[in-house]
């Protein structure tokens, strides 16, 4: 019998990945760039800024409460399908309020990008554990996990460029261009599903969704994404208003900066593919960036003021926060690396995504509003450096024993 490389060669498993990240990059784009449009959007539709936290919380809410649905309907329906419908629907999402510019349009524009991005979220990583080697299955995952960094960073780099020549229904358009031609090329690119999602599953789909739901390693590796989601989504929505108003910086610098902070942990996640495809130990990769985050967070916001006094204090500071982007970057591949060994690649795989990501949105949806509302009670940004500490500390915890429980003691050598 001919071994799988025959078949799915480095370059196939690379060019596969780098593609599906492109098909992520649509999701990652479709959540960021409320961001750089919310003062925007407040303008044209005259809301308050309650209605504009429940615009940016779409996504969240979402991927909450359906992420184990999602993970069923690429179950049923397979990973292709639901890659072409995810990006499908978030064209469609894009091009309702730009035809139709009124709040109820964006609000059920926001839903089916959310919901796309949910499928797309979903149907990458299986397509990647489908079709290409469990050997290269370390570099891919690294390749696939930088999707939201790639995406957000793309994001805060086009947006102030859109808006010198027009509002936000262009940038809106932009996404549905790009949406669209992703689509016309995933429907060639992305391979037919294999047999495994061609045949039904032995047992009831009620009982498999049960299973998963009482999976103790799929609960421990969701909230360790959990804890990494708070706290770099927690930094990245906030840095530019940290440092254009606290530090001092420009307008300009502080989107910059933060485009920067996304572009560095790209890196990182790439990187941590590559220290995945020679085998290093999960436990050790994971504790190192949830290691950082706690260090390099709260020395940005702080939280060592008293004990450091260096003349060029804001510069290290900086670099301090690029540095955590890096590292933290080591956190997304690893733990799509170990949700892919949970069992084998199967119609049970986008189940057990679905309810890792679902686990994972509740870090999502957590940090924007731990900030703020720490912030606005303390009336300092210190205590956000004791919040990453903490966070840190059970994602730490969690990395180690998720990884565990996964690979077992006798792949945790490296």
């Amino acid at each position: 019998m001919p071994k799988k490389e025959i078949f799915f060669p480095i370059k196939h498993d690379l060019f596969l990945a780098w593609f599906v990240v492109g098909c992520g990059i649509v999701g990652a784009i479709n959540l960021a760039k409320l961001a750089p449009s919310m003062g925007r959007l407040i303008d044209y539709f005259q809301i308050a800024l309650s209605t504009s936290g429940l615009i940016a919380g779409i996504f969240s809410v979402l991927i909450i409460t359906t992420g184990l649905i999602g993970g069923i309907i690429v179950s049923k329906y397979g990973p292709r399908l639901a890659m072409l419908l995810g990006l499908f629907i978030s064209a469609l999402g894009g091009m309702f309020p730009v035809l139709i510019p009124n709040l109820n349009t964006l609000m059920f524009g926001r839903t089916l990008e959310g919901f796309g991005f949910l499928l797309i979220n979903l149907s990458a990583p299986v397509l990647l554990s489908l079709h290409t080697n469990k050997s290269n299955r370390g570099k891919v995952m690294g390749v696939w996990g930088s999707f939201m960094p790639a995406g957000n960073a793309l994001i805060i780099l086009i947006a102030p460029f859109v808006y010198l020549f027009s509002d936000w229904q262009l940038l809106w358009e932009v996404s549905v261009y790009f949406t669209a031609g992703m689509c016309f090329l995933a429907y060639f690119i992305i391979p037919l599903d294999p047999e495994q999602f061609k045949t039904p599953l032995t047992e009831k789909l009620s009982l498999v969704v049960m299973k998963t739901i009482k999976k103790r390693s799929i609960i421990i590796v969701g909230a360790t994404f959990a804890c990494h989601s708070l706290i770099f989504l927690g930094n990245m929505q906030f840095l530019p208003y940290y440092f254009n108003e606290i530090a001092g910086y420009s307008e300009n610098f502080s989107y910059l900066a933060t485009a920067c902070y996304c572009l560095i942990s790209f890196v990182g996640h790439l990187y941590c593919g590559i220290l995945l495809g020679r085998e290093h130990n999960p436990i050790k990769l994971i504790s190192l960036a949830f290691v950082a985050a706690g260090v390099f967070v709260a020395f940005f916001f702080g939280v060592f003021d008293a004990f450091i006094t260096f003349d060029r204090l804001p510069i290290i500071k900086l670099l301090a926060i690029m540095l955590a982007a890096f590292l933290m970057g080591l956190t997304p591949p690893t733990i799509f690396y170990l949700v892919s060994f949970v069992s084998p690649p199967s119609r049970i795989t986008p189940i057990n995504y679905g309810y890792m990501v679902q686990i994972q949105a509740i870090g999502i949806f957590a940090g924007s509003y731990l900030y703020g509302w720490l912030v606005d009670e303390t009336g300092g940004w210190r205590v956000i450096g004791f919040l990453g500490i903490f966070i840190s500390i059970l994602g730490i915890i969690g990395g180690i024993n998720s990884a565990q429980m996964i690979l077992g003691n006798k792949k945790l050598k490296a």
